[in-house]
């Protein structure tokens, strides 16, 4: 007895310093999984069209999931798809076919030109028909002067964009495309870690990766889209703003560059009218019920 009481201590010294190594292991496995099933959501949340198709195709077997919706807001890097995608397209176009380098050169430019009003100016649908309407009346005015007054305007500008052929290289499209795309997925992977909000009846929550969650209580709040620029909702797809509204008229929050917001709104609508309230039915028992705003 006394050799083994001897003997314990050791033994159970040799215990812990082979189970800490163990544990430690176990936990690195289990961080390394942690960010392995992380990027496997991202791709899968990549291949459903940025979440659009679990929304086309809703989940039958989960009920409470049906009184949930889950949207995501976009960085501004988001609108550089269309030159990425145009870049891309051009390139293999002109690389095929020669002789369509000068009209995929026009298509890249005008393509470049709106990306960057949108991302340079906030323009609403009240400014772009002022605009549209100010320049249509100069070119009408200035077809009326050349026709009636032999005045050579808006029609030498024309002539002289015309005379720059801008032909397009496919290398350097395909350059410029491959430049951009790596900004573009990582604008994407912020919005997929640091962009989901989940609307219930009851609450809105937040999900930040690495860091956790914040849950807002939706008591006393309304909420309202906004569409602020008319460039931004198009090449986002439908995005806008979603205000949320105190009883004072007061904006307490906005987020901004909702993606698909103009398609999620009807059945975004229906979940912010609901409130739900849990009722007693019996030991160990609730009902929840839901109830219209």
């Amino acid at each position: 007895m006394t050799l083994q009481n001897e003997l314990a201590p050791a033994v159970q010294t040799s215990t812990d310093a082979v189970a800490v190594p163990l544990r430690l292991h176990a936990s690195t496995l289990a961080s390394v999984w942690h960010w392995i099933a992380k990027f496997g959501g991202f791709v899968l949340w990549l291949l459903t069209g940025f979440g659009l198709l679990t929304h086309v195709l809703p989940r039958k077997d989960a009920k409470t999931k049906l009184d949930e919706i889950v949207v995501y807001s976009v960085p501004r890097s988001f609108f550089l798809w269309a030159i990425i995608l145009t870049g891309f397209v051009a390139a293999v176009f002109v690389r095929h076919y020669p002789q369509t380098a000068l009209f995929w050169g026009w298509v890249y430019v005008w393509v470049l030109l709106y990306t960057f009003v949108t991302l340079l100016f906030d323009v609403s649908t009240f400014k772009f028909l002022l605009w549209g309407g100010i320049f249509t009346l100069v070119w009408l005015t200035s077809k009326y002067l050349e026709d009636v007054r032999d005045m050579y305007l808006l029609s030498g500008v024309f002539d002289h964009m015309r005379s720059l052929h801008p032909t397009i290289a496919p290398g350097f499209a395909a350059v410029v495309s491959w430049l951009l795309l790596f900004p573009w997925i990582g604008g994407l992977f912020a919005s997929f870690s640091r962009g989901r909000k989940t609307f219930s009846p009851n609450s809105i929550e937040e999900w930040f990766l690495g860091e956790g969650r914040e849950v807002i209580d939706r008591s006393g709040l309304k909420f309202r889209s906004r569409y602020r620029d008319l460039f931004e909702s198009l090449l986002g797809l439908g995005a806008g703003d979603l205000e949320a509204v105190d009883a004072n008229q007061q904006v307490v929050k906005r987020w901004e560059n909702v993606l698909f917001l103009f398609f999620h709104w009807k059945r975004l609508d229906q979940v912010l009218h609901q409130r739900a309230a849990v009722v007693d039915a019996a030991p160990g028992e609730t009902i929840e019920v839901r109830q219209a705003q």
